[in-house]
């Protein structure tokens, strides 16, 4: 009986998952670009993408970083701006997607709506920077906020 419960326990807690995403933004003012590393669970983008190409695998298929690039600048917008997407890197349990986009001055809105449509309990952490230097708190998008006003 109790490996019966020790058994539907682990199945329990194998089955609820944290959904999270961590954004760094740097602007950096020499360049007058924003520097983004977006860096997900590689699990929830994967099933995110299987949902309209069916089999993708990260780190085996050739379209994978296309189709997580753009995903990825698509939900994410600084201001009216989309960023470019340059790369990404797949690792175990997570994917770090490199963006940029070259602007005059730090976005004043921020959107980050990455993987939100999809799981109702996703939180998705921003860290602000400028020339590399830590400027606040994170700041947090979830489900009934996806659009913030932010300060540099």
């Amino acid at each position: 009986m109790r490996l019966l419960v020790g058994l539907c326990l682990c199945a329990s807690l194998e089955a609820h998952k944290f959904h999270y995403s961590r954004t760094e933004i740097n602007w950096n003012t020499a360049a007058r670009r924003v520097e983004i590393i977006a860096t997900l669970h590689a699990d929830d983008i994967e099933t995110r993408l299987r949902q309209s190409h069916a089999q993708l695998e990260l780190d085996r298929d050739k379209r994978a970083e296309k189709l997580v690039c753009a995903y990825t600048a698509g939900a994410l917008a600084l201001g009216a701006l989309r960023p470019r997407c340059i790369g990404m890197k797949v690792g175990r349990d997570y994917v770090d997607v490199y963006l940029e986009a070259a602007v005059e001055a730090p976005p004043k809105v921020l959107t980050n709506r990455i993987l939100i449509e999809n799981l109702p309990d996703q939180r998705n952490d921003v860290e602000l920077r400028k020339d590399g230097k830590l400027l606040g708190p994170r700041i947090q998008f979830n489900t009934s906020e996806t659009r913030k006003e932010v300060r540099w």
